[in-house]
């Protein structure tokens, strides 16, 4: 199980690990069920991970706009277990987790209480 906080201006935040060589660093990231993919990083903290060149893709934003984007391959910790995920690098100071990442989770947000509660989902 995840848990986390809603800070103040209402996003929820979970941590995660980056990997660079064998050290682990520890960065909050937002949950934002809005984006599909795995690690939105922010370019602030691209050095904290080991990351390749993976291939290029297209991700429609929120305003619609569609823009072409590299896609790395890198490794974090999540919920305890090391993971291969695909990062796509942003100019903004926020790092998104997106549904790929947490699509086999039940995820709880809290706003009254701030608190964010991520835990693995039963199959039915």
């Amino acid at each position: 199980m995840i848990q986390g906080h809603v800070n103040e201006a209402l996003e929820p935040i979970v941590e995660i690990d980056l990997k660079r060589e064998e050290v682990m660093v520890i960065i909050p990231a937002i949950v934002d069920t809005g984006f599909s993919g795995y690690l939105c990083l922010s370019e602030r903290h691209a050095d904290k991970m080991t990351m390749a060149f993976h291939h290029v893709e297209r991700y429609e934003l929120a305003d619609g706009e569609v823009v072409t984007k590299d896609v790395f391959r890198g490794v974090i910790r999540f919920d305890g277990q090391e993971q291969k995920v695909d990062v796509i690098l942003t100019a903004s100071d926020d790092t998104l987790i997106g549904a790929s990442l947490f699509k086999e989770y039940q995820v709880a947000i809290d706003y009254p209480r701030r608190h964010v509660r991520m835990e693995r989902g039963r199959a039915s």
